[in-house]
């Protein structure tokens, strides 16, 4: 497990900035992706940092990446999500992020998509 800091820009700024758990790059830029398309009315593209290592730069979400989320990364979008929303970032104003953490928190069983 590793700590990863997530940047979420707009065209010109930064407008959030969250620090991730996850078990490796890969999940920790999948995070991200998620979260940045939950946010995408407030928020374009994404950075990740582990420390001073830049594992992403600057890059446009990907709208297939919100499609796919594993059940034991959706409590964790979640948690986040509910984090950004307490803090002071222009982020926080998200309402598509509202919209997809109601859907998140509604699916029953835990929602796991896969591209069929």
């Amino acid at each position: 497990m590793g700590t990863y800091r997530v940047y979420f820009c707009d065209s010109t700024r930064i407008v959030g900035r969250h620090d991730v758990t996850a078990n490796h790059d890969q999940e920790a830029v999948t995070i991200a992706d998620v979260l940045c398309d939950a946010c995408s009315d407030r928020c374009n593209a994404f950075e990740v940092w582990d420390g001073d290592r830049c594992v992403v730069g600057h890059t446009l979400h990907s709208p297939r990446a919100a499609d796919v989320i594993l059940a034991d990364v959706q409590e964790i979008i979640v948690q986040i999500g509910e984090a950004i929303q307490r803090s002071e970032w222009f982020i926080a104003s998200s309402e598509k992020l509202l919209q997809r953490l109601e859907e998140l928190r509604s699916s029953n069983p835990p929602l796991a998509r896969s591209e069929a």
